[in-house]
């Protein structure tokens, strides 16, 4: 899986680093706290605190890029649709002066997402996703996951449960 995403721009020598001391550490850490807080403990109110207000997100569906307040939006509606979401994370590095990750998220679709009743559908998505950094807030992010895996592996789950309604006639 390449790590690139078109109009990412180059990483500076010493982007991560405000002072030119190594802050890696300092900014692996508010990364980590996106997943434990947000994701895991849901708690999209913390979104500020780990993100810049002039925040972009790119790579999210329908939406394209999202403002500060855009990820907190998109975030709770997971965070209703996927109640039990856990990320695995396999590999978490900033020595790119940016802190980039490979991740998994399992959960079962249980909520509702608008119009979109819950599906029942255990899925499992992998994914990376990479944040630059402005001081001590995340400042752009990009994303990839296989949203269309996402979207069959939900559709699989509607069609289980439209079989245990009516029989194998579907």
């Amino acid at each position: 899986m390449s790590h690139c995403a078109d109009g990412d721009p180059p990483v500076p020598a010493d982007a991560g680093s405000d002072t030119g001391s190594d802050a890696r550490p300092d900014i692996e850490r508010v990364s980590r706290r996106d997943f434990e807080e947000v994701w895991h403990e849901q708690d999209p109110s913390v979104i500020p605190d780990l993100y810049h207000a002039d925040y972009r997100g790119h790579g999210f569906p329908l939406l394209g890029t999202v403002s500060r307040t855009g990820y907190r939006r998109v975030s709770g509606l997971f965070l209703r649709a996927f109640p039990d979401i856990r990320f695995d994370i396999h590999r978490l590095d900033s020595a790119t002066g940016r802190v980039e990750t490979d991740w998994t998220f399992e959960a079962t679709h249980s909520g509702w997402v608008g119009p979109l009743p819950p599906s029942g559908a255990r899925i499992s998505v992998d994914g990376w996703g990479r944040h630059r950094y402005e001081g001590d807030r995340v400042a752009e992010t990009w994303l990839d996951l296989d949203w269309a895996d996402l979207a069959g592996q939900l559709g699989r789950g509607y069609l289980a449960a439209a079989r245990e309604k009516v029989g194998t006639l579907v």
